[in-house]
């Protein structure tokens, strides 16, 4: 027995000595890639290859693309410390950066003799690797399908000549097409991917800062202090903690395990449904991809793809981000006069002026980085910010940084970025097919063939496209694919350009909570012990403005802030109306008005009364909610109409003493 333990000890010191080194790798490779990172965006010169982009973006790939390797391990386990698989991570790890670097260095000839188009024999062999491995790390952070659609369509060159109608394009071969796709400046070293390397990473790494700081608990204390003594104010503190932090992560899935691990049990315990509470959480975690002044990576490859300030994009994104918020709060405050909930007890509750003098820090921060973008520093602006959190944050004790909190910060760089590189890389790669076919010019043309010019068809199939491919892919791939293919039909029609990418990048999240799909509402239903079916669809009737509001500002830009001030004022008002009146018949609960639902016992009529005054009172809504003032006019009427029939109803119902107003 003794000698097994003898035998034994030896493998697991072994296991233990190559974890050490695998987190020292990580940690090395990630503050490399943070000096390069730096260095890139504050134009420090210290690396002279930097200077030219395409090294630049080399010299990323190098690091965060060799880190998938060991980050995602293709086999894990102990059995993996025995046999040939044990050796291809640490081989493919160890070929990413020569052959990165080795693009990275030669980066000059790349560029000025054009290899894109045509390239000596040895620099297409490695770029087909390099390809190669672009797919696999695409597999392995993405998901097995959108590898598959990446291969794919980056092979589309192949085979584009012999394909009919709107599908043909001008042909390539295999060596052609691949030394394209990596050595042109229009492929994977394109738009997304320097978005990450010049934009996205300081935002990732601000709020990894945030993070290690203490930003997380900050937010949902101030969320608590300022709704918990509300009715139900557990719900809708949840709301307004995701909202905080979602608009820093920009991640739904980060979201819902960060702000939900803590929100979801005392939603329980305060009275909601699991089904509900894992419901609020998933839809107020999904709008953070939409809630300014930070989004999700969409945000800034939208800003660069229309070549307008990131500000812009943010301050354009506001309205519609707040009316999704609005909807979600209305129906959680009508719930909770259902179920009789109460605020949480004043003694539980975190006093407001010692968690703003504990963390006020944290708010001139979110200040600091919009006034900077404001000035349209987007680039510099989260690493000011950044600088700020760690300077205050190490005068305290309980918010100083130490050695943990510095591994695992580079330990949540490395992971995030090496989620985005290959991602963005291979989405280049789709439009880098898409451009050099010559499709991407003649597809949209083809599909107003198609659409017979109707705006309103084409806007449906657009929708219904975003929302297929948001099943398979994440939000970002959803909205470039689509944006190359689909936004110039729609604005060729007459639609504001921004208006129809905000469109695309709406529509491509629904798929997060919306069955079979809802990638958002499966952490939030295991969090929540609730059938992950049941709490999906209970997100879509929280989220249903999501399903609304796009199709409205895409033909009426003033509610993302386009247009004459008075009409802007106008627009946003009756929006905000509308969706009140919406989310109010959903839940059957209408501020000011009581309940629309009819209580146990009542008639079979008064019943079918009920749920035709809360239809009534949607189509009120939803008339109201749409831009035009005919339309406005009409949804008044029916909705004054509506709500006379349940004031009298009411008063009835009150004198008959079947329930207490």
């Amino acid at each position: 027995m003794n000698q097994n333990k003898n035998q034994s000890t030896p493998k697991g010191q072994l296991r233990i000595s190559l974890e050490v080194l695998r987190q020292g790798i990580i940690i090395f490779l990630s503050a490399i890639g943070l000096f390069l990172i730096i260095d890139r965006v504050f134009y420090l010169g210290i690396l002279g290859p930097l200077e030219l982009e395409n090294s630049y973006n080399y010299f990323l790939m190098s690091i965060f693309l060799s880190l998938v390797f060991i980050i995602s391990p293709l086999k894990k386990g102990t059995k993996q410390d025995r046999g040939v698989l044990f050796w291809v991570d640490p081989f493919w790890f160890l070929i990413m950066i020569g052959i990165c670097t080795y693009f990275g260095l030669n980066g000059y000839s790349i560029l000025m003799k054009g290899w894109g188009a045509s390239a000596p024999k040895h620099m297409i062999i490695l770029s087909i690797i390099l390809w190669a491995a672009i797919i696999e790390t695409t597999r392995r952070t993405g998901g097995l399908i959108l590898a598959i659609i990446v291969t794919i369509i980056s092979l589309y060159p192949l085979i584009a000549e012999s394909m009919p109608g709107l599908l043909k394009g001008a042909g390539f071969s295999f060596e052609s097409t691949v030394a394209y796709h990596i050595m042109s400046p229009d492929s994977a070293l394109g738009i997304p991917i320097r978005v990450v390397g010049e934009l996205l990473a300081g935002y990732l790494i601000f709020g990894i800062v945030l993070v290690i700081s203490g930003g997380g608990d900050f937010f949902i204390k101030l969320a608590m202090s300022l709704l918990g003594d509300f009715r139900g104010g557990i719900a809708k503190v949840a709301i307004l903690a995701s909202a905080f932090f979602g608009t820093l992560s920009g991640s739904a899935v980060a979201n819902v395990v960060t702000t939900g691990s803590i929100t979801i049990p005392m939603m329980k315990r305060a009275g909601y449904e699991p089904h509900f509470a894992g419901a609020v959480e998933a839809c107020a975690s999904n709008g953070g991809q939409l809630m300014p002044p930070v989004m999700g990576a969409v945000a800034f490859v939208m800003a660069a793809m229309l070549n307008i300030s990131y500000f812009e994009v943010a301050l354009g994104a506001a309205v519609p981000a707040l009316l999704y918020y609005f909807g979600i709060f209305i129906q959680v405050d009508g719930r909770a006069v259902y179920k009789g909930l109460r605020g949480v007890p004043r003694a539980e509750i975190p006093s407001l002026k010692k968690t703003l003098k504990e963390g006020w820090f944290y708010l001139i921060s979110i200040v600091l980085l919009t006034i900077l973008l404001y000035y349209r520093m987007e680039a510099q602006a989260p690493f000011y910010a950044s600088v700020w959190l760690l300077f205050v944050g190490n005068i305290r004790r309980q918010t100083r940084l130490n050695l943990k909190k510095l591994r695992e910060s580079f330990n949540d760089l490395a992971e995030m970025m090496c989620q985005l590189v290959p991602l963005l890389a291979a989405i280049g790669m789709i439009i880098g097919s898409l451009a050099m076919t010559g499709i991407a010019h003649a597809l949209p043309s083809e599909l107003l063939h198609l659409s017979g010019k109707n705006l309103h068809l084409l806007l449906f199939l657009t929708a219904v496209a975003c929302f297929i491919l948001g099943m398979g892919m994440t939000a970002i791939a959803v909205y470039i694919f689509t944006a190359v293919i689909m936004a110039p039909p729609l604005v060729e029609l007459g639609l504001n350009e921004f208006a129809v990418h905000m469109f695309l990048l709406y529509n491509g999240i629904l798929a997060f909570i919306t069955p079979p799909v809802c990638i958002a509402v499966y952490p939030a239903a295991a969090i929540a012990g609730a059938n992950f079916m049941k709490v999906g669809w209970a997100a879509v009737r929280l989220g249903a403005v999501l399903f609304i509001i796009p199709f409205f500002f895409v033909v009426e830009p003033a509610l993302l802030l386009r247009g004459p001030l008075a009409h802007v004022i106008y627009t946003v008002s009756t929006a905000f109306i509308g969706v009140l009146l919406l989310a109010s018949s959903l839940e059957g609960y209408l501020i000011g008005i009581g309940k629309l639902k009819t209580p146990e016992g009542a008639s079979l009529f008064r019943t079918w009364l009920s749920y035709l005054i809360r239809a009534g009172l949607f189509i009120g809504g939803f008339l109201i909610t749409m831009p035009g003032w005919w339309t406005d006019l009409i949804g008044l009427v029916i909705t004054i109409f509506i709500l006379s029939i349940q004031i009298v109803l009411n008063r009835s119902v009150k004198r008959a003493g079947l329930f207490a107003k």
